[in-house]
């Protein structure tokens, strides 16, 4: 297989920028993803791409020949934020808007398709085009898995932009790279009454603030700092009217962990602080705790391999960086329970155009050349995989040789690296 993927991309650009822009128009909530889903079967038709429909609102549309499956993966939800862009294609729904790159994810899934598209017939294997709900409330990759129209893919490819990586650098790495994503809520129940007879009272809003602040001593007393983790409270409902006292609270959050054992142990202490803590003002705390709601994003090496090793073929040498792995949660990783699976992730920033807030920002915006260089990592990695399969054929090829005894991923990143940092002096 022998993609062009600069030139092919290029010749897209108009296409999935515009693409992008109407779906961060149109945003809609997980679960709710309608007419995304309406705009993606659209596009897969005029390319002649059968597809079915998966969790409601996803789509799964299918490439290829018979053979080994693998998939690609873009999710498509938006958040509950009132967006403060002033650019002529921001959110037309109040309170509602792309403040985290799914409409890039989903417009670049399909320009990759159009190019993969128009190279089926060198394809050796079938390509699933995921298109996922459901993201942001970490259902939608569960209920993918349950439909089963993913049991018999052997690998799955994703990625994500984040603005405040600057446009133009990707990272591709084996192991930890996202966290695991546990949610929980809190009602607190206390005794509502007058604001001027508080010693009738038991002040719910009191007793939520003292909890807020006790729970941040679990990361910050007793975890390991040597370990990674976060404890954050979200949302806060607390009381109706001025001149009264709250007769209760209610609050939401997220623990962000690398471990399920550090996930136990937090889950633990939640409960522990919430309820000790509305103990000692006379209130009561009732928890529900979700625990993994989805596990980490662990990249599997081999998958992590073949991306990169086809995203060197289309991007330049010093486009590759390391990143630190995040506290941020991704439902990819319950694909990466079953199957082996890489994420990538995308640098879309640009501080000259104010296109440097941080994802799930009101005022989240992109450089949009990171819509291309999705479309890119996309092929490349399928046309990295279709080429490792003519020439495993022929036996192990000169290039993998050449990388296994260099050592792998890892330690091809260090030696760039080091090359990067010989050239600064």
């Amino acid at each position: 297989m022998n993609i062009d993927i600069r030139r092919e991309t290029e010749e897209l650009r108009n296409y999935v920028v515009n693409l992008r822009k109407h779906f961060h128009m149109n945003p809609e909530l997980s679960l709710e993803e309608w007419e995304t889903s309406k705009r993606i079967k659209r596009e897969l038709e005029e390319m002649d791409i059968p597809y079915m429909e998966v969790a409601g609102t996803g789509v799964i549309g299918i490439l290829g020949k018979e053979g080994p499956v693998i998939a690609l993966r873009a999710d498509m939800d938006a958040l509950k934020i009132e967006e403060q862009t002033d650019v002529g294609y921001k959110s037309c729904v109040p309170g509602v808007m792309h403040a985290c790159g799914h409409d890039a994810h989903t417009a670049s899934l399909l320009g990759a398709a159009r190019i993969l598209k128009n190279h089926e017939e060198e394809l050796n294997c079938t390509i699933k085009l995921l298109f996922q709900p459901a993201e942001e409330i970490c259902r939608g990759a569960k209920m993918v898995m349950e439909s089963g129209y993913l049991d018999h893919v052997e690998q799955m490819f994703g990625l994500h932009v984040f603005a405040d990586i600057p446009v133009g650098y990707v990272n591709i790495e084996p192991g930890p790279r996202m966290a695991e994503s546990d949610l929980f809520k809190i009602t607190i129940k206390g005794r509502q009454g007058h604001a001027g007879k508080p010693q009738q009272c038991v002040d719910a809003t009191v007793t939520a603030a003292a909890t807020i602040m006790n729970l941040q001593q679990i990361v910050s007393r007793e975890t390991n700092p040597i370990d990674s983790a976060v404890v954050n409270i979200g949302h806060l409902v607390s009381g109706t009217v001025r001149n009264a006292v709250a007769g209760s609270a209610f609050m939401e959050g997220t623990v962000r962990t690398f471990s399920r054992a550090e996930g136990k142990r937090i889950a633990a202490a939640v409960r522990r602080v919430a309820m000790g803590t509305a103990a000692a003002y006379h209130a009561t705390a009732d928890v529900e705790y979700v625990l993994a709601a989805h596990p980490a994003v662990d990249n599997d090496a081999e998958v992590a391999e073949i991306a990169f090793a086809g995203a060197r073929k289309a991007f330049e040498e010093d486009a590759f960086i390391e990143v630190p792995k995040m506290m941020l949660g991704e439902d990819f990783s319950v694909y990466q329970q079953r199957i082996p699976g890489a994420f990538a992730f995308v640098g879309a920033g640009n501080e000259e155009m104010g296109r440097a807030y941080p994802n799930h920002h009101e005022k989240f915006n992109i450089d949009e050349r990171a819509v291309t260089n999705s479309v890119m990592l996309y092929v490349a990695y399928v046309q990295e995989y279709v080429n490792r399969r003519e020439q495993e054929a022929k036996g192990l090829s000169t290039e993998r040789q050449a990388f296994v005894q260099e050592g792998g991923l890892r330690s091809r990143f260090q030696k760039l690296k080091k090359e990067r940092e010989a050239a600064k002096k």
